[in-house]
């Protein structure tokens, strides 16, 4: 006998509600925006003394959709998506053509302005970092801009909150695909804590912005000194789109018939790497272990071992959405991370998130792995997890040699085969030293700076929790 289907959702089916709530606002008619436990929140809030209007306290807008046309990579203005945006490194995968662009004043983001998604999965929320600076940013993400400074880092860590989520996603509408709209936002209710619980709040929020724009520029650090160390001279990698190659090449090894293993700029950083370093080594010649896990049925549960898929890694500080019951699984160790390991995005698209490399942290100790993550495991006594980080996720000239190894059409995938024959070019201890210290440095900044920030959600969520409970109390 099958089991009994759980609803993902604990909520009546049914309610009843004045029919002056569904003739008010919006007018929303579907059943939905009053069955969620957004709708409930959002009324308690409301009822708050302590209580403002996000209209009150931010400017939510959004600018007109944008048509743009593209250009060549770096021949116009770099372009970010949705999904790109809350990248912890996002890389621009299209460029526009400036002139095309309408108001373009209205496209730039400013640091003190904070960023709502607002169609698909909406609620998310994001600061503004460097890489978001001087790009051109999609219509498809609400601009939050805080009228008084001293209120920024209450309403970022206030929207990363459970009970902010809830309530955008009650306000979306829309069939297949959901949209918030800057009116929606500006409905919704701000609680206001005494200035002691706000301020405790604001400075962990804004602690933890500075940390990650401090890691950022370190990570930067890293590939700068990579980058020299590799081509002093800075000479030119870019080629044309062919090239001549020997037969011989082609039966060789993996027996690659795919012209974009062979592209010439590819076959450039080659040159560069036997050039400019002592010696190079391959993956396999400095790790303990190069693996991938396989696919496996996944039985979640409320008080599961935590789980993260690619993306998520990947993403800003993204929240455990999801927990996987160990027990139920064969080999679950087989897909547990470690701290110290290097994990390497091994589905995607070329362009996108495919081949990207990260330095696990304390957060990642002991949680599941998506299949979709090459584990990467260096040998301390042969080279720094850093340097290996650099080596692989440099943009110039690390990525490019990962990413000509993906096969596949519509979704492209990497193999550990091929990741172990990667080069791994080697330069004087000081020189790689230097290079691992910042990268290290950078991802433990970021570890730092997600545990100040989850810290600072969880404080908001439990100010707001003890003003409604105070209300409840006197009511």
């Amino acid at each position: 006998m099958p089991a009994k289907a759980i609803p993902l959702v604990d909520a009546p089916l049914a309610g009843a509600i004045p029919a002056g709530i569904v003739m008010s606002g919006d007018r929303l008619l579907n059943a939905r925006s009053y069955l969620t436990d957004g709708y409930g929140l959002r009324r308690r809030l409301e009822s708050l003394p302590d209580v403002q209007r996000f209209a009150d306290v931010a400017d939510v807008w959004q600018p007109p959709r944008l048509k743009g046309f593209t250009v060549p990579d770096g021949k116009g203005l770099p372009f970010l998506s949705a999904g790109q945006v809350f990248e912890a490194r996002p890389r621009a995968r299209k460029w526009l053509a400036e002139k095309t662009i309408p108001k373009l004043d209205e496209r730039w983001v400013r640091p003190d302005w904070l960023l709502l998604s607002c169609s698909g999965e909406v609620g998310k929320v994001t600061a503004v970092y460097e890489h978001h600076l001087h790009t051109v940013i999609t219509h498809d993400l609400l601009r939050i801009v805080p009228s008084e400074s001293s209120i920024y880092g209450w309403l970022y860590a206030y929207m990363r909150t459970p009970l902010f989520v809830a309530q955008a996603v009650t306000a979306q509408y829309g069939h297949m695909i959901k949209h918030l709209e800057p009116e929606h936002v500006q409905a919704l209710p701000v609680p206001i804590p005494d200035e002691t619980q706000r301020q405790d709040v604001e400075s962990l929020a804004r602690r933890a912005i500075t940390l990650r724009r401090r890691a950022l520029e370190l990570q930067d650090s890293a590939n700068r000194r990579y980058e020299q160390a590799l081509n002093p001279e800075g000479l030119p990698t870019d080629s044309p789109d062919w090239g001549v190659i020997a037969a011989h090449e082609v039966f060789d090894q993996r027996r690659r018939f795919d012209a974009q293993y062979y592209h010439p700029s590819v076959r450039a950083i080659e040159a560069l790497l036997r050039q400019a370093s002592q010696q190079v080594q391959t993956v396999k010649d400095v790790v303990c272990d190069v693996s991938l896990g396989n696919r496996f049925k996944r039985f979640f549960g409320t008080k599961g071992t935590p789980y993260y898929s690619a993306s998520e890694l990947f993403d800003v500080n993204a929240p455990v959405t999801k927990r996987i019951y160990a027990g139920l699984l064969d080999d679950a160790e087989d897909y547990l991370l470690h701290q110290g390991w290097l994990v390497m995005a091994c589905s995607g698209q070329t362009y996108g998130l495919l081949g990207r490399t990260m330095i696990l942290g304390t957060r990642h100790e002991g949680v599941f792995g998506s299949h979709d993550l090459i584990r990467i495991h260096p040998d301390e006594t042969k080279i720094r997890p850093g340097y290996l980080a650099t080596v692989l996720g440099d943009e110039k000239y690390g990525r490019p040699l990962v990413v000509r190894n993906a096969f596949g059409t519509s979704i492209p995938h990497l193999d550990p085969v091929d990741i172990r024959t990667l080069p791994v070019p080697r330069f004087t201890p000081d020189i790689e030293a230097a290079i691992a210290d910042d990268c290290e440095e950078a991802f433990k900044l970021f570890g730092e700076a997600d545990r100040i920030e989850s810290a600072a959600t969880d404080k908001a969520q439990q100010c707001v929790q003890r003003l409604l409970d105070a209300n409840f109390e006197r009511n």
